[in-house]
């Protein structure tokens, strides 16, 4: 399996990527745990290993899936909703402390909160660029 990423896809990673440093920094933060370089990799480390599985799955930085910005934001949620999963069953062997319901609920959704924080204006930016580019040439 061949996964090419254009531009646009690059673009898209280092936002999610973005997303999900925002999150840990942040969650360390509301907890008054120390933000270090070393902490912040152990808490991320997880849910990275989860997104990379489900962006494989997916193929969430593939042209098709974010030829529009519905797929876009579609294609993001699945992606996110198998890797939460993931990433918790991860951090809980990791680290030895059983997962929670609310830990669950709170990681899932405020991290889909930072996604969709910045995909949203970014889907409805690339489909207008799209748009434009599509009008130009016609």
């Amino acid at each position: 399996m061949r996964l090419r990423i254009l531009p646009t896809g690059c673009v898209l990673l280092a936002g999610d990527l973005l997303a999900f440093l925002l999150f840990v920094y942040y969650g360390k933060l509301a907890h008054n745990l120390p933000v270090t370089f070393l902490g912040i990799g152990e808490t991320l480390a997880p849910f990275l290993i989860g997104w990379i599985i489900a962006i494989l799955v997916f193929r969430t930085y593939a042209e098709r899936a974010y030829s529009s910005w519905g797929r876009q934001l579609l294609t993001m949620l699945f992606t996110w909703t198998l890797a939460a999963p993931i990433g918790l069953l991860i951090r809980s062997w990791w680290t030895g402390v059983p997962i929670t319901l609310i830990f669950a609920g709170v990681t899932y959704f405020v991290t889909l909160a930072f996604l969709l924080g910045w995909r949203l204006p970014f889907a409805l930016v690339h489909a207008l660029w799209k748009r434009t580019r599509h009008q130009t040439v016609h």
